[in-house]
């Protein structure tokens, strides 16, 4: 795990394994009930430990909210990894790789977004969140974008690179307004899943394929 200020890393195996405990049930407590009810008390029960025995490795709640985001990025980053690696698995015509990549791009943001949505609303008045959060966020775009590039030749706009960053930003940013990521909470949920991913999918396919008008 990534080394934080405030969090005192346990040496022995059996210290590292109460403090896994504890770090899953944080992780649990957050994405079904959200951070408002994230306690140490709460944690420490879920988790069989005693919260004297948190207290030894984090100094309160925030400090193990920067360790439960490493946790949480580091898995989010793997299954990325994996879902990418699935889909070029899949030799899909160019066409039908765009939808499903930008499809995909949602759906994988929407299974995250009780973890993500707290994590994100900390990063504006927290550096170390912030710093994890943009490097997970680099690493999400860049594997995306390589994804599409491995068919440049099949791009017809005249800058694919440029082209493909474009499609991932605007998926990116229509997908997070919807999903209450970050600070748009207040419009979360308008309009309809299903079109908005079919739209986005179909506009970025166009857009790849054809480029600018003249």
């Amino acid at each position: 795990m990534t080394e934080l200020k405030g969090i005192r890393t346990p040496q022995q195996d059996r210290s590292r394994q109460s403090f896994e405990r504890v770090l899953e049930a944080a992780i649990e407590i957050l994405s079904e009930e959200g951070y408002e009810q994230l306690t140490l008390a709460g944690v420490s029960q879920r988790a069989g430990v005693s919260t004297g025995s948190i207290y030894g490795r984090v100094r309160g709640k925030e400090d193990l909210l920067d360790a439960v985001q490493v946790r949480i990025l580091e898995r989010v980053e793997g299954q990325q990894a994996e879902l990418l690696s699935d889909i070029r698995a899949e030799h899909l015509p160019f066409g039908a790789l765009v939808t499903k990549m930008v499809s995909a791009l949602g759906e994988f943001l929407k299974a995250q977004a009780n973890l993500l949505r707290p994590l994100m609303s900390r990063a504006p008045s927290n550096p170390t969140v912030a710093s994890l959060g943009k490097r997970s966020f680099h690493k999400l775009r860049q594997g995306w974008v390589d994804t599409l590039l491995e068919r440049r030749a099949e791009i017809g706009h005249p800058r694919p690179e440029h082209a493909v960053e474009a499609c991932f930003s605007l998926a990116y940013a229509a997908f997070a307004r919807y999903l209450g990521l970050g600070s748009t909470a207040d419009v979360a949920g308008e309009g309809d899943w299903d079109e908005l991913k079919h739209d986005l999918g179909e506009m970025s396919e166009l857009f790849l394929r054809y480029g600018p008008r003249a």
